[in-house]
């Protein structure tokens, strides 16, 4: 089974990476800008930029599954940057595609789309993969990210390629950036600085990365192909300044901090529907709990 990942140096590239190497048979291909050190025998890496169609010709064909994980990314990094992010997201993804079309055996293309693509809670006060997706305000830059993530999920459903589109929601876990919302909260709680959090009253849900991970393994069966996926954990929603609160009993540390609220085009409320999810899976999904979860990022910290 040879498995293409792009973006696969990234946080949930990486991850994906060394599970999927975990079996035997299966050969795991990473391309990507940025090296990183990988110490299987199963896991190969090309050094690539995406936005480049020649790149591809260091990649020889026949793969099974192409995981598009590769993007432009971070709120700063889109606000300051809007066109860039729409351009590389987009000409990325549009290769990615084109390259995924000479696989003859390929039996899956799976893009990473993001929650970002939802601008309001439904009815059930939830986001689910049926709901009518509305633009933006067209005159904020972060509106670029947006743009380029829906764009990337017409391209490939429209790509005659079967596929699997994951809409991400907050992901966290051991070793991802300090740009994150969860790591932000240990690192500000940790410095010595003045201490200001953003957006006190936003809620959001949060996956740790083992079930992420868990869901990307599972659309490889047969019963994902063709579909759009919310990939989240609907139950246990949190404010910011909760969660704020609940990481600062968890590291045992009292400081002061005030909070601010700032206009970043980041609706109030994200909280995912999973029927569909547990619909094809056949059962509850079972995640890890946010307390043990920022347990294991509070080891981290400490080791």
């Amino acid at each position: 089974m040879k498995i293409l990942i792009t973006g696969g140096s990234g946080f949930l590239g990486r991850n994906l990476v060394n599970e999927l190497s975990k079996i035997k048979n299966y050969k795991i291909y990473v391309c990507d800008k940025i090296k990183i050190k990988f110490n299987k025998k199963n896991i190969f890496f090309t050094k690539c930029n995406l936005i480049n169609a020649n790149s591809f010709n260091k990649i020889i064909p026949n793969f099974d599954y192409i995981f598009h994980m590769a993007a432009e990314l971070g709120v700063k990094n889109v606000i300051n940057n809007p066109i860039n992010t729409l351009n590389k997201n987009y000409i990325s993804t549009k290769n990615v595609i084109e390259f995924a079309k000479i696989n003859k055996k390929l039996k899956r293309i799976f893009f990473f789309s993001t929650s970002e693509v939802y601008s309001k809670l439904n009815k059930n006060n939830k986001m689910s993969e049926t709901d009518k997706i509305e633009m933006p305000n067209i005159f904020h830059p972060r509106s670029s990210y947006w743009l380029s993530k829906i764009l990337g999920e017409f391209l490939t459903i429209n790509s005659k390629l079967p596929y699997t589109i994951f809409r991400v929601f907050n992901v966290y876990g051991p070793d991802i950036k300090t740009t994150h919302v969860i790591p932000s909260i240990f690192k500000k709680l940790k410095s010595k600085k003045k201490i200001i959090f953003e957006n006190p009253g936003h809620i959001r849900c949060f996956i740790f990365i083992n079930d992420a991970i868990k869901i990307f393994k599972l659309s490889m069966k047969t019963q994902f192909k063709n579909k759009i996926l919310n990939v989240g954990n609907p139950s246990e929603p949190i404010k910011i300044k909760l969660l704020v609160k609940l990481t600062s009993q968890i590291i045992n540390i009292k400081k002061n901090y005030s909070f601010v609220n700032l206009n970043n085009q980041s609706v109030n409320v994200r909280v995912p529907d999973i029927k569909r999810l547990e619909k094809l899976i056949g059962k509850k999904f079972q995640f890890i709990k946010l307390k043990d979860g920022l347990q294991y990022i509070k080891n981290q910290y400490e080791n």
